[in-house]
């Protein structure tokens, strides 16, 4: 009975140590686990507007989701939306901000490196740049051009792997 008291009393320190819903550390690797979902929960969605630039995103829209996406080498523009909308509208996103686009040596495959925000924010008032991940975004290749001119074209490939800057958003 002292063992499963002490267990418990252990879980409570963990739980009101990091606090629900945010990244545990990684044991002895002194980063956060980026992989791990971990904000506000909304209906999925499909119907989700891109832009580009911040003064594009709708007065109302608050961010929820700041990621760099890793994608492999060998996609089309149409693959890259296919991937990013598909994240996005199992979030629940009405719209999404990208972000630039770097080359990488990683070819892990889609992976989606969440890095908060802690709390949801009006993005016309409190938008700060493309700030987080810094550490992982300044070991990146060169830039790779991701816009209007490539986003969900079948006949733009992109040869290398690549990691991208994406900012979700719910709007109303």
């Amino acid at each position: 009975m002292q063992k499963f008291l002490q267990f418990v009393a252990l879980a409570v320190v963990v739980v009101s140590t990091f606090g629900c819903g945010r990244s545990l550390e990684l044991v002895g690797l002194g980063d956060t686990d980026q992989n791990a979902y971990s904000g506000p929960m909304y209906p999925a969605t499909s119907k989700i507007a891109i832009a580009f630039q911040a003064r594009q995103v709708g007065p109302t829209c608050r961010v929820f989701g700041e990621a760099l996406v890793r994608l492999p080498a060998n996609l089309s523009g149409k693959d890259v939306e296919n991937i990013i909308l598909g994240e996005a509208g199992k979030r629940g996103a009405d719209q999404v901000l990208i972000g630039q686009s770097r080359q990488t040596e990683d070819d892990e495959g889609v992976r989606f490196l969440y890095y908060g925000p802690e709390k949801e924010y009006l993005c016309s008032e409190q938008w700060n740049g493309w700030k987080f991940g810094y550490s992982l975004w300044e070991k990146q290749g060169e830039w790779v051009n991701v816009g209007y001119g490539e986003w969900g074209k079948t006949t733009v490939r992109y040869e290398n792997p690549m990691i991208m800057q994406v900012a979700m958003l719910r709007c109303q």
